[in-house]
């Protein structure tokens, strides 16, 4: 027996006469397996990850584009809306299709008094508006509906 190493020159007990010891051997290639499976699979991971964000962003960005086009066409469709609700375009309709339609004579315009109390019936109306009056029985001179 070696003093400083320990190891003796006879075999493990045992152990097969003339065959040689390796078991290290065989453990450090499942080692090594064991870390460049999980080295792999990390690499994989990591390509996995990354394809789904640029998918991710690639669909981020195409419902960004859609976003902006519709708010395109919602302005779009405001512009348009005002153009045709303007006085211009509908006095120009009403010539066009030849309407029997005439300003409002002033006249015919009455202001309702503002009522202060509770409203009991649905004639009743607590608003200053302009209204179109065209009953038979309304009071042209006084300005006020009876």
């Amino acid at each position: 027996m070696n003093q400083f190493t320990k190891k003796t020159n006879s075999p493990e007990p045992g152990a097969e006469p003339g065959r040689t010891q390796t078991p290290w051997v065989a453990g450090l290639i499942f080692k090594m397996a064991m870390m460049m499976v999980i080295i792999a699979a990390a690499f994989w991971a990591r390509v996995h990850l990354n394809d789904k964000t640029e998918q991710l962003a690639r669909e981020k960005n195409r419902i960004t584009r859609e976003i902006q086009e519709k708010r395109t066409e919602i302005q779009t469709l405001i512009a348009q809306r005002e153009t045709l609700r303007s006085w211009d375009n509908i006095n120009s309709k009403i010539k066009q299709y030849n309407l029997a339609l005439r300003s409002v004579n002033p006249s015919q315009v009455r202001y309702m008094k503002r009522f202060e109390g509770q409203v009991s019936a649905p004639s009743q109306y607590s608003g200053d508006t302009r209204v179109a009056d065209t009953s038979a029985g309304a009071d042209r001179t006084s300005g006020e509906v009876q």
